[in-house]
C-alpha cells in the first residue's frame, strides 16, 4: 500500500477517532495531520507487516492525549472561578464544560490508563479488542481502566 492509498483508506477512521477524543472538530483536524505526518516522516521505516486499522488507532488516542496536554485545555483561572460560584450552569454550557474537564483529566493520566480509558469508554471497545490493539492482557486492561476511573472519579466528583 503506497501512502495516499493508506490516507485515503483510514483519513476518515482518523478523524472520527480524534473527534471523539477531543470533542473539538478543528482540534481533532490538528491531530488527523499529526498523525499522518508521522506516518509520513517515518514512512520508508514500515514493512508489509503493520496492522494499519490498529496502529493508526493508537497513534490516533496517542496524538490526542498529548494534544490536549500540551493545551492544557482548562485554564486555571477558569477551574477556581467556577468552583467559587454558587450557580451552577446547565444544558449544555455545563456538558461542554465537563468534557472540557475530562480532557484535561484525561491528558494527565498516564498513557496506558488513558489508552484504555478512551477505547473502553469513549470508543466502547471490548477488553479483548482493546488488549489485542495494546498488545497486553485483559487482565492488564481491567487494571489499567480501573485505576484511570477512580482517578477521574475523584478529579471530576464536582461535576458528576
Amino acid at each position: 500500500m503506497d501512502f495516499k492509498a493508506l490516507v485515503d483508506k483510514y483519513s476518515a477512521a482518523v478523524m472520527k477517532t480524534a473527534i471523539r477524543v477531543l470533542q473539538d472538530g478543528q482540534k481533532a483536524q490538528d491531530v488527523h495531520q499529526e498523525v499522518f505526518l508521522e506516518i509520513l516522516r517515518r514512512w520508508h521505516k514500515y514493512n508489509g507487516q503493520v496492522n494499519w486499522g490498529a496502529y493508526l488507532y493508537r497513534v490516533t488516542v496517542r496524538k490526542a492525549i498529548q494534544f490536549a496536554k500540551q493545551l492544557r485545555m482548562e485554564p486555571l483561572a477558569q477551574q477556581q472561578e467556577y468552583r467559587s460560584t454558587r450557580e451552577r450552569p446547565d444544558g449544555p454550557l455545563r456538558t461542554a464544560e465537563l468534557q472540557q474537564k475530562l480532557t484535561a483529566c484525561l491528558a494527565r493520566l498516564p498513557k496506558r490508563q488513558a489508552d484504555v480509558f478512551v477505547f473502553a469508554r469513549i470508543e466502547g471497545l471490548s477488553y479483548t479488542k482493546i488488549a489485542e490493539l495494546l498488545d497486553c492482557s485483559q487482565e492488564t486492561v481491567r487494571v489499567h481502566l480501573h485505576r484511570a476511573l477512580k482517578r477521574l472519579g475523584r478529579e471530576l466528583r464536582d461535576y458528576l
